[in-house]
């Protein structure tokens, strides 16, 4: 037994770390025990253990998210991380693996068998399902993530959502209930629909409309603010004749803006004389409105909007470009009560403020939500895809390669396997530079894909080095493939090419078929680069087949 290995264990149970401990350290392991996720990946990281073992079920991450967040950082990719939990659903082990960990350990344990379960891991013993179940499991995994995605969204609107104060003060004056109340039925009536549109643009072209229809409100307008942070412009109205609103923009001052910040967002003016903002003069005395309210949405009440929770969630996982991340738009309301001089009362202001509120906190939950899922789908492009090229990268190809090995077994096809090298590529970058040898390998890379059939897979192997693997095609298809590929890349014009030879770019490649020549995927590569340092020892510029050699 190697006694020198250190486990680290993540589990919120005070009582089962202790007992654990106890196991691990008589057994002669060093151990460490954390009580989250969050300080389980911080320990992983500072001590590189030997294995983890981790419980699903932990107070602030789940225990899948904490094993895919491990396995993606290079220094721990390899560690194994085994499950110890006393979940007991169905296909709790295939998910447990799906997830990534590498091994699965029911709970209540028994001593002695669990030793030598952590001793066959440590030895590198990895628990594995079939590749097929492997997708069917990754399918629900993916969609259990979106599900938590979703009761994180709703869990924070609850969070916001706070009538109880509302209906204290409708209490004090029993002459305005009723009218209160059906004000109130339809507020969360409103937004409930508005919950259901998940459309940030869609909201905020029904607003002023939604508005009018529930509340003793005659006209609104919505602006949106521009770049330049001052001027904002009209993107929807409601109780206009087609004549009307008069203006498509105005500009406030920063003066303005703050005050209206400090103000909790919302301004009522009782009457012009009370404006201090010659624009909304203007404005109320184009409409001949003597009263209003003008609300900034972004600053009712919503203490994080979803940018910052964005943010706040990704510097837990990995540097992303957040320009691909849309920022929330800020949108200010003006309403009235049209050309009269009825003015609204102090219920209705209270009303509006709380729906103005829920509004705002709706909208930042529909942005969270896009943001959500777009950085999903980056984070999931970003796993597979090489960062220069955009081509599949050699983890997601080295996965391939063991599933179409799998697909071929289980049907009966075949397959063929293409190692590609750009000649003198060394030579290239230092005679053009690194910048022009990116473009090159861009450009190649391109070329390979739009030359190559959807089902193929064309991967980055690494350097100036590309795999592809050709369902269904014998070897020799696949020598003539690979000679059109030659062909089309030595007599491609490479532009800024400055010095000779490398006005001329060619490539060699090197093939191997499944089942002919190996049925196991490791030595289908070897075979292929075999053939391919062939091709290359023979002059370059040209494809050699391993049965060639």
């Amino acid at each position: 037994m190697q006694k020198n290995k250190t486990i680290l264990y993540i589990e919120d149970d005070p009582e089962a770390r202790f007992l654990m401990a106890d196991i691990i350290r008589f057994k002669g392991f060093s151990y460490i025990e954390a009580k989250r996720g969050l300080e389980g990946i911080r320990l992983a990281k500072e001590h590189h253990p030997d294995l983890i073992l981790i419980d699903l079920n932990l107070p602030d991450m789940q225990g899948y998210e904490v094993t895919t967040h491990l396995k993606s950082l290079p220094l721990l990719s390899h560690t194994p991380i085994i499950a110890l939990t006393a979940e007991i659903g169905a296909h709790v082990k295939e998910m447990v693996l799906t997830a990534g960990c590498d091994g699965y350990i029911s709970k209540p344990i028994h001593v002695n068998a669990f030793i030598q379960q952590i001793e066959k891991y440590l030895e590198g013993h990895r628990d594995t399902i079939e590749a097929d179940e492997e997708r069917h499991y990754l399918q629900q995994y993916n969609l259990q993530l979106v599900n938590r995605l979703k009761k994180k969204l709703t869990e924070l609107e609850r969070a916001n959502e706070n009538l109880s104060t509302l209906n204290n003060e409708l209490l004090e004056s029993k002459n305005e209930l009723a009218r209160y109340n059906d004000n109130l039925f339809y507020l969360n009536n409103l937004a409930n629909y508005l919950r259901t549109l998940n459309d940030p643009k869609a909201l905020a072209e029904i607003l002023p409309l939604k508005i009018l229809e529930g509340f003793q409100v005659k006209r609104c307008l919505l602006f949106e603010l521009g770049t330049d942070s001052k001027q904002v412009h009209i993107i929807s109205s409601a109780g206009f004749h087609l004549e009307e609103p008069p203006i498509g923009s105005l500009e406030l001052s920063s003066r303005f803006l703050n005050f209206l910040f400090e103000q909790g967002g919302i301004l009522w003016i009782k009457n012009q004389s009370e404006l201090i903002e010659p624009t909304l003069y203007d404005l109320s005395t184009s409409l001949e409105s003597q009263t209003f309210l003008l609300a900034n949405l972004s600053a009712l009440g919503v203490q994080q909007d979803a940018t910052s929770i964005l943010r706040s969630a990704h510097s837990m996982v990995q540097e992303t470009d957040t320009d691909e991340i849309q920022e929330s738009k800020k949108y200010f309301i003006f309403m009235d009560k049209g050309k009269s001089d009825s003015s609204f009362q102090t219920y209705e202001i209270r009303i509006l403020k709380s729906f103005l509120h829920s509004v705002a906190i709706i909208y930042e939950n529909m942005m969270l939500h896009k943001r959500l899922l777009e950085l999903y789908k980056i984070k999931s492009e970003q796993a597979i895809r090489d960062g220069m090229t955009h081509m599949y990268n050699y983890r997601y190809f080295m996965q391939e390669l063991k599933r179409e090995v799998n697909r071929s077994l289980r049907y009966k096809t075949c397959f063929s396997l293409m190692m590609i090298d750009i000649d003198h590529f060394k030579q290239y970058n230092d005679q053009n530079g690194h910048l022009e040898g990116d473009k090159v390998l861009k450009l190649i890379s391109h070329l390979l894909d739009q030359n190559t059939r959807t089902s193929d897979t064309v991967s980055r192997y690494g350097g100036e080095e590309f795999t592809i693997i050709l369902p269904g095609i014998k070897k020799n298809a696949a020598v003539v493939i690979a000679e059109k590929l030659r062909k089309l890349i030595a007599g491609y014009r490479f532009k800024g090419n400055k010095h000779e030879p490398c006005c001329r770019v060619t490539i060699s490649i090197g093939i191997a078929s499944f089942p002919q020549d190996s049925t196991d995927p490791e030595i289908l590569l070897q075979l292929s680069d075999s053939a391919l340092y062939k091709a290359k020892a023979s002059g370059r510029n040209r494809v050699v087949a391993i049965d060639e050699l």
